[in-house]
């Protein structure tokens, strides 16, 4: 009877501390971050590939996989001329540096060292949820109203991120 209920319990823990995803925000964000990507003055000079990793623990495969598959049903070609990789990634110094991330749940420790690593890398950071920007992450979407992407403008002074004036007219500043 106590092992039955320590499972109970074990399996009760595992299900409060994964996080849900609301499918309608990744929808948008399948459809809207690589354009956002797209505006950076780095990125429209480099190659013909645009490379994303998405940043996802293991209690967020799922999530990160629909993410994965609905950024390549909305740009199953090519978007600007521009190839779309995705991979998802746990977080790490990576060997190959990609033009992306697309961070999804972490605690703030690993927020703080993953916003510190894109930063100093160049590489565009953007967050599922608006609130990690606070810990250093580049770019997120804000909905209401309208939804708009949200920049980060401490991060973008600091590390001297460059977009299309189109974007910072349109977007909303953390």
């Amino acid at each position: 009877m106590i092992q039955r209920l320590i499972f109970l319990f074990l399996l009760l823990g595992a299900n409060l501390s994964a996080l849900e995803y609301d499918e309608t925000i990744l929808e948008l964000e399948a459809k809207l971050f690589p354009k956002i990507i797209l505006l950076s003055d780095d990125i429209q000079k480099k190659s013909d590939i645009l490379s994303i990793y998405i940043i996802a623990q293991d209690v967020d495969k799922k999530s990160a996989i629909y993410l994965k598959e609905l950024i390549h049903s909305n740009y199953p070609e090519k978007i600007s001329g521009k190839k779309i990789e995705v991979a998802i990634k746990k977080f790490m110094l990576f060997k190959k540096k990609p033009d992306a991330i697309v961070v999804l749940n972490h605690n703030a420790k690993q927020l703080t060292k993953i916003a510190y690593w894109a930063n100093t890398h160049k590489v565009i950071s953007l967050t599922y949820d608006p609130y990690y920007m606070r810990y250093g992450l580049l770019a997120s979407l804000y909905i209401g109203k309208a939804t708009k992407p949200y920049l980060n403008s401490a991060v973008m002074k600091k590390y001297n991120f460059n977009f299309n004036p189109y974007l910072l007219k349109l977007s909303k500043f953390y």
